[in-house]
């Protein structure tokens, strides 16, 4: 999304739109991935709920590696607990999201350890990444120009998710949506490189992996 896209996404808050029709669309159905698809739901909510906690505990290594990493290359790391307080809201907002959409049912809690796996995962490789890039380079890359193609493309998915959403979801993503850019900004700013492009694409994949059923983009 881009700079100005907070005021959109306020917009978006009391927009009642009709579902959208599609054409023959591909079912989306909940990913085992490591865990057993032939276990019952119980024993499959188990095992992401482990799966999440791994990912937290990788997380946290990674968070007190980079940190020490980047003050010795003469980095100015504080901005990172910030950011990385923005990202935590995000991540728990967009979950809480990613859960309602199958709130009442038996595999609710399982996508939402599903969710918070998947986040989880992706900013412990980000903060990698990030690290690497300073290694590389001695300081934060130059800032890089949005892709006016992935910007349009999240623009697109967002708006057709929020189409078919009750008003109490579509809300839900709304909230997930600000803090979202908060952090993208925030992130953005310390990082340089790619990360308009990089964090937006990542969005994109969250909210399509975060969906189940008739796929909507």
């Amino acid at each position: 999304m881009t700079w100005m896209a907070t005021a959109l996404v306020a917009a978006l808050i009391s927009a009642a739109s009709p579902a959208v029709a599609l054409a023959a669309p591909a079912a989306v159905v909940a990913d085992a991935g490591p865990c057993d698809p032939n276990a019952n739901q119980t024993d499959l909510t188990a095992c992401w709920a482990g799966q999440a906690q791994q990912a937290q505990d990788a997380l946290d290594a990674t968070y007190a590696r980079v940190v020490p990493g980047l003050d010795k290359l003469g980095a100015d790391a504080m901005p990172l607990d910030a950011i990385q307080a923005a990202w935590l809201k995000t991540r728990d907002a967009t979950c809480a999201f990613e859960k309602s959409l199958t709130e009442g049912g038996t595999i609710s809690p399982m996508m939402g350890w599903q969710c918070l796996d998947r986040m989880t995962r992706a900013r412990t490789a980000r903060l990698q990444a990030v690290l690497a890039a300073f290694q590389s380079d001695g300081a934060a890359p130059p800032p890089q120009r949005l892709s006016p193609s992935v910007d349009a493309e999240l623009n697109r998915v967002y708006g057709l998710l929020q189409k078919l959403l009750t008003t109490t979801q579509r809300n839900a993503l709304t909230q997930s949506e600000v803090l979202w850019l908060t952090y993208r900004d925030k992130a953005c700013h310390f990082e340089g490189g790619n990360c308009l492009t990089d964090l937006e694409q990542e969005r994109i994949n969250e909210l399509e992996a975060g969906w189940i059923g008739e796929k909507f983009w």
